[in-house]
């Protein structure tokens, strides 16, 4: 039993890294999700306020850098709020519509698309359209990084502690 306890416990970290890249999927979530598992069914003491409140204020930080980095790249992009509406679309709807042609590269090209298409309807020009598409990019991969980094630390630290 202990076993697949610690299976599930890594098919959730691993769900969490995948959600830096799918949107729908909760990856910091899936991390507290794995974290609880374990000291619920496989501790034999507690992990400790050592442990908890780090991880509560990295969590804090994994869902900061996501927002303040769409802000900070939309913002100064030109971008508005219909822009990061069309990007978070465009995550989503990218990969349905585009995967088959595009594989891996439609989380990118996906946001891309949908904010240049809403911001060029809107009657931005061309310029500006494409500009902000590309920091709407900028903020897609600048807060994956960052999510990813924070996400390790994450991890590392739990496999430390216990």
């Amino acid at each position: 039993m202990e076993v697949f306890i610690w299976i599930v416990i890594s098919l959730l970290f691993i769900g969490s890294f995948i959600g830096v890249i799918v949107p729908v999927i909760p990856d910091a979530l899936l991390l507290w999700i794995g974290f609880l598992l374990y000291q619920f069914a496989l501790a034999t003491t507690s992990l400790g306020w050592t442990f908890w409140v780090p991880m509560t204020l990295l969590t804090l930080l994994l869902i900061g850098a996501d927002l303040l980095s769409n802000i900070y790249f939309v913002k100064k992009y030109g971008g508005d709020k219909w822009s990061m509406l069309a990007a978070v679309a465009g995550i989503i709807l990218g990969p349905l519509v585009l995967g088959a042609f595009l594989g891996p590269l439609a989380i990118i090209v996906g946001p891309f698309l949908s904010v240049f298409l809403v911001e060029l309807v809107r009657s931005n020009g061309a310029e500006r359209s494409l500009r902000i598409a590309f920091g709407t990019v900028l903020a897609f991969l600048s807060s994956a990084a960052a999510k990813i980094v924070i996400q390790l630390i994450m991890v590392i630290w739990f496999f430390f502690a216990i």
